[in-house]
């Protein structure tokens, strides 16, 4: 009996191992045939990407058409109109205020008794705003675009890894260890030769780790771009060869560029979704694209390659860059309703935010606020400042939680021309308004928008009067007040620049008549 227990014992162990050993076989086999699918592919994609370049290359050697430089754009001047300081109205006797309890504990005693008691006034009449019929939305922002064809690391190939400090994060991109790309000339045979050389497979570590560095860093196009050629300079000295290994790595990520040969000087033409503010641009295909290596002279020789799934630039920052934080000392704000909040902003994102070109959509002046409007708020501000905002309107219902904003933005933060401190318009992301000492209407229009879609979940549309930007907020239910109705929905008036108003007021001196609704994401 035991000798039959013992057989049965090694029998089961001698088949367990032979399947264990069947399915170790089998993971094998899968594993090498769709290694082997994938070198299949990536050779499938690497001769499709020579091909591109191929052609590419020889579109190059035809002679460049010449085109005119057509002058910068610059934003539409206006005189700003003046803040005004709303003066609440005596009530009457008969309509004395009744207290409306607090609907939560008063963790903020002053603050949430105060706000709670003050119902909606009684002179604030309901009031529709015709808002003029040609409303622009800026369309969302857009995916990256993808390469010319998938690129994976070269195996077994050496290369140098070069380094460079770009806002405060460390951005590495790898070029062949043998690297001795240079330009014979300028003219378009060696021009064409040049590209030919960057097509190389030995580059493909450089199209990879570039690719990967837009992807690790979060970098929005206007940012890869840049990125792309302080490195080629750091690789290849400032002058042609920097230029037109930018343009190729550009190309091969797969954006729309062009080249351009301005009396022997290469310059990066680049095309957007936007038009973009301060950079003078050339029309080609019906599409503007913008010199951003430096100022070109009247006329220039452009070539005209391209190939067939290249896509524009954006201007929208859909998520911020992870650039590493360099934290400004705190700021205190604090409202007349005594609402305070301290907050630290990352400056290498004030830095970078203060090289980032205007632009417009369409050429609506209008629709640049929204870009900025729609770019989130850095996670470390929100962090730091957003508990103490979510602490003191927690409880309160929508209108409640609103005025409590919308006061905050009216008075803990003073109020400058743009001509007076910069000299010029300038419009600023929301972060901005926290780090500098100074903002106008249109600066806080956008912050307030911020923070009511990010604190309280309502919709905001910005609102435009000829000189001045408010905001509109779309409430859950019916509020009194001036409002405007945007896809059959209702936006009551709520303006960051007329001081100590309330929901529902209209700066006096604004048309409504003459309103426009810049639409918001």
């Amino acid at each position: 009996m035991r000798k039959t227990v013992f057989f049965l014992s090694v029998l089961a162990t001698v088949s367990a191992t032979a399947q264990v050993d069947a399915f170790q076989q089998f993971r094998q086999q899968q594993a090498a045939q769709f290694n082997q699918f994938k070198d299949n592919q990536q050779a499938e994609y690497d001769a499709f990407r020579k091909r591109v370049n191929e052609e590419y290359a020889e579109f190059m050697r035809r002679a460049w058409a010449e085109f005119p430089a057509h002058e910068a754009d610059v934003p539409k001047e206006e005189k700003e109109v003046k803040p005004v300081v709303y003066q609440a109205p005596e009530p009457e006797p008969q309509q004395a205020r009744q207290p409306v309890q607090p609907t939560a504990p008063k963790e903020d005693p002053v603050v949430r008794e105060e706000i709670a008691s003050i119902p909606v006034p009684q002179d604030l009449e309901t009031k529709p705003i015709a808002v003029k019929p040609t409303v622009i939305v800026i369309p969302a922002p857009a995916p990256a675009p993808e390469p010319i064809a998938p690129v994976e690391t070269p195996k077994e190939l050496p290369y140098k890894r070069v380094s460079i400090g770009y806002y405060g994060a460390l951005v590495t991109i790898g070029f062949p260890e043998n690297d001795n790309f240079r330009l014979a000339g300028s003219d378009e045979n060696a021009i064409a030769d040049g590209w030919k050389a960057l097509s190389d497979s030995k580059y493909d570590i450089t199209v990879k780790t570039a690719l990967d560095a837009r992807k690790a860093n979060a970098l929005c196009d206007w940012a890869y771009m840049d990125m792309l050629g302080k490195a080629c300079e750091k690789q290849y000295g400032k002058g042609n060869a920097a230029t037109l290994a930018q343009a190729f790595l550009l190309v091969q990520s797969g954006y729309r560029i062009r080249i351009g040969n301005d009396n022997g000087t290469l310059r990066l033409l680049v095309a957007s979704l936007y038009d973009i503010y301060g950079m003078k641009y050339f029309k080609l295909d019906g599409m503007k694209f913008y010199s951003v290596n430096g100022k070109p002279s009247g006329k220039m020789h452009i070539c005209e390659s391209k190939y067939g799934k290249e896509k524009s630039l954006s201007m929208q920052i859909a998520q911020l860059p992870k650039f590493n934080s360099d934290p400004t000392p705190k700021r205190t704000l604090t409202s007349k309703k005594g609402v305070t909040a301290s907050v630290s902003v990352n400056k290498n994102l004030i830095d970078f935010f203060n090289s980032y070109p205007q632009a417009c959509y369409k050429g609506d002046f209008t629709t640049r606020w929204a870009a900025y409007a729609n770019t989130p708020l850095d996670k470390s501000i929100q962090n730091a400042l957003y508990p103490t905002l979510k602490k003191t309107i927690s409880g309160m219902n929508e209108r409640q939680a609103v005025e409590i904003l919308l006061n905050w933005v009216q008075t803990a933060f003073q109020y400058k021309y743009d001509d007076e401190v910069w000299g010029q318009d300038r419009a600023f992301f929301a972060q901005e308004t926290l780090y500098y000492p100074y903002c106008d209407c249109e600066d806080r229009a956008i912050l307030f928008s911020r923070l009511v879609r990010d604190l309280v979940g309502l919709d905001v549309v910005l609102l435009y009067y000829p000189g001045h930007l408010a905001s509109a907020v779309g409430f859950s239910g019916e509020e009194r007040g001036d409002y405007l109705t945007y896809k059959n929905r209702k936006y009551t008036v709520c303006d960051p620049t007329y001081i100590n108003a309330g929901v529902g007021r209209t700066m006096p001196g604004m048309n409504n008549q003459e309103a426009q609704v810049i639409a918001l994401k």
